[in-house]
């Protein structure tokens, strides 16, 4: 995967990159001036000479100054005739020629310009070679050449200095902001943020500050409304409880039989109410951060599973499924309320979207596996995550982390498929005895 770069050096490397343009390009035009102020200079120079040729009278080709001047064509050196080919077009037009390549000086540069002098036109050409340039001339030029350099390097350093030191001043409040937002908890929520140096830093420091305030007083108000449901909702389960022990002891003390109808009632109103106790119990301790969890204890998990699937068989009423349910004796250890609510979530869950065909459950040592046939086109309703009874697949997902239990809920194309592993620290493993 390619790493982004950051914003810091994005930018840096930007304008580095502009600055460097910047100056590579004026030190092009100031190059091209020195060389436009070179030619200037020879074309003045050519003008002088030409003059002084007309005025001096000569008839035939001259030399003035290293200038050879000549009134028709054919009397231009041949070596200048067979470097431009024909003569100028134009008068007043310099032209220039020489045989310079990639990296390497040139060894000649020639000269021809078309003068008219009064009612007269001359050709005057020059040729400057290595052996023919004036010291001087070449001193000063090597000079300027690297004067213009040295400032280029210079202009490049300090656009470069400047543009880091601005880089520098701008991301450490940059930096600031991200660390504040990072170590943001409940108590430095209620403090005014700090001064970032730019107002729009300081604006979005605001705006974090209020996007995070308003998410923590949404959870406070959740956690509130739990710990306040829970609360509440012990009162009635302690008193469904205790009438249940009454009707228990009354019926000890009245003896005979007692009527199975109203035992299997009672019992199923017990093991609710205690499903009610363990449900508000573990919604306490959820909306506790720093709470540790319930108490463990030794749980047969084969028979939880085959309890807990008779229970929600009426889900099944009605509806051409079966239940492929497959366990082996396994005694874990953990909390018995998680536990139940967890494999009742799930049960419950592969009962409820399962509308024909057949649901495997089967357990081997810590491990559960549920598998349900989806819907097809729609048929039978929604298969979404539906809540159902309790707080359905996101209460597992939150019991499941907060436990460490390995949970994985898959839906594939034809059938969803349920893992869920309670882990091994403190489990046995109970084998059935044989005869």
């Amino acid at each position: 995967m390619k790493r982004p770069i950051s914003l810091k050096w994005f930018v840096a490397v930007v304008f580095l990159g502009l600055g460097g343009l910047l100056v590579i390009g004026y030190s092009l035009l100031s190059a091209q001036f020195f060389k436009r102020g070179m030619d200037n200079m020879v074309a003045a120079q050519m003008e002088r000479v030409a003059r002084d040729y007309v005025s001096g009278g000569t008839t035939g080709p001259g030399e003035i100054a290293g200038y050879r001047i000549a009134r028709r064509w054919d009397d231009v050196p041949a070596a200048t005739r067979t470097t431009f080919g024909h003569p100028p077009a134009e008068a007043d037009v310099l032209r220039i020629h020489d045989d310079a390549r990639w990296f390497q000086p040139p060894q000649f540069v020639r000269f021809l310009m078309r003068v008219p002098v009064g009612e007269e036109t001359v050709f005057v050409s020059h040729t400057v070679s290595p052996e023919t340039a004036s010291a001087l001339v070449a001193r000063n030029a090597e000079a300027n050449l690297r004067l213009l350099l040295g400032i280029s390097i210079a202009s490049a350093l300090v656009l470069a200095g400047v543009i880091l030191l601005v880089l520098h001043r701008v991301s450490r409040p940059v930096a600031a902001l991200g660390a504040w937002a990072r170590d943001l908890n409940a108590r430095r929520l209620r403090e005014p943020p700090p001064d970032f140096s730019y107002p729009e830093l300081n604006e979005l420091a605001a705006l974090i500050r209020g996007s995070l305030s308003s998410v923590h007083e949404a959870l406070e108000r959740e956690h509130r409304f739990l710990r306040h449901t829970s609360h509440e909702l012990r009162t009635p389960i302690s008193v469904i409880r205790s009438n249940i022990e009454l009707m228990h002891r009354l019926q000890e003390q009245l003896g005979g039989p007692a009527d199975p109808r109203q035992a299997q009632v009672i019992e199923r109103i017990d093991r609710a109410s205690q499903t009610m106790k363990q449900l508000t119990e573990v919604l306490l301790w959820l909306s506790r951060v720093d709470e540790s969890p319930p108490a463990a204890r030794h749980l047969r998990l084969d028979e939880l599973l085959r309890q807990i699937t008779g229970e929600l068989a009426y889900l099944l009423t009605d509806k051409p499924v079966t239940v492929a349910l497959a366990t082996e004796p396994y005694t874990v250890h953990v909390p018995e309320g998680p536990a139940r609510i967890v494999l009742g979530n799930l049960v419950r869950n592969a009962f409820q979207h399962t509308w024909d065909g057949q649901v495997h459950i089967r357990q081997r040592g810590d491990r559960v596996l549920i598998v349900n046939p989806r819907p097809v086109d729609g048929a039978g309703g929604n298969d979404g995550d539906e809540l159902g009874f309790g707080l359905g697949l996101q209460l597992t997902a939150r019991l499941t982390s907060r436990l460490g239990w390995a949970y994985r809920n898959r839906a594939r194309r034809h059938h969803r498929v349920v893992r869920l592993r309670f882990g091994t620290a403190g489990n046995t493993i109970e084998r059935p005895r044989s005869g």
